[in-house]
């Protein structure tokens, strides 16, 4: 059976390159792209959405914090990824 890869991508102001991120991911080996909007005043929580991401916000500001929002979303993975939003 293959791993179950999750991919956390906490993100804050990313919409230019947020989908060009998603794009780059090979869809057929994830089980699941969560993106963590961390407060953007931007389009990168719909840029992300409409790439086909789960879209969670975090409202407190900061990468640590928008990591561990990403970690409590987790639908039991093998292996996880953290990915730079751009």
């Amino acid at each position: 059976m293959p791993s179950r890869i999750s991919v956390i991508i906490p993100a804050f102001n990313e919409e230019d390159s947020i989908g060009l991120v998603l794009d780059a991911l090979p869809q057929d080996l994830i089980h699941e792209i969560i993106v963590v909007d961390n407060n953007s005043t931007d389009n990168t929580a719909r840029n992300a959405a409409e790439k086909g991401a789960r879209v969670v916000s975090e409202n407190r500001k900061g990468y640590g914090f928008a990591c561990l929002k990403g970690i409590s979303e987790l639908d039991n993975p093998d292996i996880v990824v953290f990915l730079d939003g751009d």
